[in-house]
Formats: structure tokens, sequence, C-alpha cells
């Protein structure tokens, strides 16, 4: 019993110390606002229609997410449905609005006992893909420091002390001793212990990660993934600048004006907090003050964007695990 309330406990503290920590943010960006002209912009109006054409992008985006995912998994000797890969990532982002990053162990187990395939493969295409939008991420970073660099220079005088700080970091000689000093300690543990049952089940862990990993260079269709990531990281851009047209006060953006609010945006979801809250909004709002949106409208955008984006996102999560559900109880998976 005394077990099991740990574990409870562990899972509360998971849950609600992220949690607590985007509703601080999002506290201190209340504070700056007049609640009474955030109530009177948003009663002014927001574009339906274009809320629609957002959220049909977006679901359109997981879509091709799970199509491009498919191409990777046909690699571990499997064929997913196309149904199956959606329903994956629809539970994936839905879960995650609740616990933070648990969304991606569901979507892999998910594949990995409706196909009967290794965990820690399935989990290793999921790394490789995850790779492969690192790349696409860096691109568009690349493009908006080039067009847009002021904002940025704007972020690193905003936050000096933290940028100043992982400067230091990186140009220190002790980080990277204490990387090779790691590197040390694991070659040793592997060299002298490799009878040990624990370094052999996580050796064997690591082996089946890395044959997943390696599924994005042995895939036989390399030019449809790198056609869906193109199209996928299109469809993301587009579901966050048509974004911009739920309001008149932020409908005139350029595309590249457009391309820095979604980067910056898409920066602060590094954070293992639901949905992104606080820390996408305090990013949004920075942006939108960059180009000369008040604190009021920025705030009121950032809200109503957020909660409808992410109500869409919950929506589509909990279709899939009725899905799942459904499944279970036709005794299709084991889970």
């Amino acid at each position: 019993m005394q077990i099991n309330t740990k574990k409870l406990i562990q899972k509360i503290i998971k849950l609600l110390l992220p949690l607590l920590f985007g509703i601080g943010i999002f506290w201190v960006l209340m504070s700056k606002v007049d609640f009474r002209a955030v109530k009177e912009i948003i009663s002014e109006g927001i574009s339906w229609m274009w809320v629609a054409i957002s959220l049909t992008i977006g679901l359109f985006s997981h879509i091709v997410r799970g199509v491009r995912w498919r191409y990777q998994i046909r690699t571990l000797g499997a064929d997913p449905s196309v149904h199956d890969m959606t329903v994956s990532v629809f539970g994936n982002y839905g879960l995650n609005l609740v616990f933070p990053r648990i969304g991606e162990v569901w979507r892999c187990n998910y594949i990995a006992n409706n196909y009967n395939l290794s965990f820690s493969k399935t989990l290793g295409t999921m790394i490789s893909e995850r790779f492969a939008d690192m790349l696409c991420s860096a691109i568009l970073v690349l493009i908006a420091l080039i067009f847009e660099n002021h904002v940025f220079f704007a972020l690193i005088a905003e936050n000096g002390g933290i940028g100043g700080g992982l400067i230091d970091l990186i140009t220190s000689p002790y980080f990277y001793l204490s990387i090779a000093l790691l590197v040390l300690i694991v070659w040793f543990i592997l060299k002298n212990y490799s009878e040990n049952r624990i370094v052999c089940l996580v050796k064997e862990i690591c082996r089946n990660v890395w044959t997943g990993f390696l599924s994005i260079w042995t895939m036989p269709s390399k030019g449809m993934f790198i056609f869906y990531t193109f199209l996928l990281w299109t469809l993301y851009f587009l579901n966050s600048y048509t974004g911009l047209y739920f309001f008149d006060f932020t409908s005139g953006f350029t595309p590249i004006e457009g391309l820095m609010i979604f980067i910056l945006g898409s920066i602060s979801l590094i954070l293992p907090v639901q949905g992104g809250l606080g820390a996408w909004h305090a990013m949004t709002m920075f942006a939108l003050g960059c180009y000369g949106i008040g604190e009021n409208e920025a705030f009121a955008f950032v809200t109503v964007h957020w909660c409808i984006q992410e109500g869409f996102v919950l929506l589509l999560g909990i279709y899939a695990l009725v899905v799942v559900a459904l499944q279970k109880r036709e005794g299709k998976i084991k889970q």
C-alpha cells in the first residue's frame, strides 16, 4: 500500500509541477493587462471562418505526421493502417495536455502492441523522426534569423542573463570535460560489467533504439519521407499563420513575420509544460510586441488562440482514447 501511495504521489507531482509552472507564467502575464480592455477586444469578434481553416490545416498536419511515421514503422516489418497511425498521433498530443511527454511513450506503446513490435525499436523510429524535425526547425530558425534578426536581438536583450549563462556554459572547458568523464564512466561500466543483467538489458534496449533510429536511413521510401516532412512543416506554419487571422489587428503580418512568431512560439514548446501553457503565451506575446501589438491585444490573441487550438487537440485525444477502448473491447490490442 505504501508503494502505491508513493507512486501516486510521484505521478501527482509530475502532473502538478509543470502545470503550476505554466500557470505561474500565465499569472504574471495576466497581471500586466487590463481585463476590461481584453474582454472588449474579444467581444469585438473572432473570425470563425479562419478558425475553421486553421483547425482543418492542423487536423491534416496530424494525419501527415502519422503517414510519415508509417514509412519508418514499415522498416520494422509491420504495415500499420493510416487510421491507427493517425490515432497514435491524436492520442500523443491529447495526453501531452495532461502529462507532458507521456504522449510519446503512449504513442509508441500503442503501435508496438497493435502490431507486435519491439517497444524500444518503435521508440527509436520516433527519435529519428524527431531528429528530422529538429533539422527542419533549425532551417526555419536560420531563415527567420536572416530576415527578422532584430526580433532575436530583442529577445537576447530582454533575457541577457539567460543568454549570457548559456554562452558561458558552452564555452567553458569544464562542460566538455564533464561530457568526456561521463563517456569514460559509461565505457568502463560496459567493458567491465558486460555480463551484468542490468547492463545487458540496457545494451539490448540501446541496440533496439538504435535499430529504430536507423530506420530513417534504411527505409526504401526516403523521398516520400522527405516530402511528407516538408509538407508537415508547411502545414504547421500555415496552421500558425492562419491563426493570426482570428483577429483583425493580427491579420496584417507578412509570411516572414508570421514565421518569426511561429518559431518563437515553437521554441517555447521545448519546456515540458502542458500544451506550452504560459511559456507559449509569453513567447508569442513577446513576438507580437516586437511588431507593435499592444499587451492587451496580444494577451487577447494568445488566450483565444491557445484555447481554440488546444481544445481541438483535446477533442482529438478523446477520440483516440475512445478508439483504443473499442479496440481493446474487440480484442484487437492488448494494452
